[in-house]
């Protein structure tokens, strides 16, 4: 029992910080990021102010916990998604909508989304992981569209194109209100579909061997 101990504890531990950051994203749904306070996170935790000092130094800390835990979150739902679809052209499709996902667009994610991109032009480790997180997206789209039969150069153009559609539709949807999310998946499923089709449209072009 003694050699089972210290593992039970870090699950509990590590469940209690989960239970504190979804708090934390329930939270900032409703009030919004700017007015988020560790003694809201532990009053809809139901927990003592304590306790989450005991997990996060500081309102800070847990923001930046809470980012962290976001972007390792779609990452993992991107790769399982992805295994799972084998043909491109719908793997690329899967990839665009997960980032707009209902978790996602969600309002509590939806306010720390750009306060976490902002914030990375001075918190390096935001940046890092932002970047990483960019860096992860575009090379699932170039080989993708590899796959499908583009060349590198127009893979990488289509994967600029995709990405830019990433951030530029973000805003029209969540800030702008112009555009719904039906019609946000419909222009990035157009933008797919209009590159691999061009991709089959120069290869009937090609003289046949």
């Amino acid at each position: 029992m003694r050699t089972n101990e210290p593992v039970g504890e870090a699950f509990r531990l590590e469940g209690m910080r989960y239970r504190l950051i979804d708090s934390t994203l329930e939270v900032v749904g409703q009030v919004g990021l700017e007015n988020l306070t560790i003694r809201k996170v532990s009053e809809y935790a139901g927990v003592s102010v304590g306790l989450v000092h005991h997990h996060f130094q500081s309102k800070g800390d847990l923001v930046h916990k809470t980012f962290i835990y976001l972007i390792r979150r779609v990452r993992e739902q991107l790769i399982a998604g992805r295994r799972e679809v084998h043909d491109p052209v719908e793997r690329m499709k899967f990839t665009a909508d997960l980032c707009f996902s209902d978790e996602v667009m969600s309002p509590g994610v939806a306010n720390v989304w750009p306060y976490m991109w902002s914030s990375s032009t001075h918190d390096t480790e935001v940046q890092r992981l932002c970047a990483a997180f960019s860096r992860r997206l575009r090379s699932n789209f170039i080989f993708d569209l590899r796959q499908a039969g583009c060349d590198r150069t127009m893979a990488t153009i289509y994967a600029i194109q995709a990405m830019g559609l990433v951030h530029g539709l973000w805003i029209e949807h969540r800030v702008a209100a112009a555009i719904t999310l039906d019609e946000v998946r419909g222009v990035f499923h157009g933008l797919i579909d209009n590159a691999t089709n061009q991709i089959w449209k120069q290869r009937m072009r090609e003289p046949f061997a």
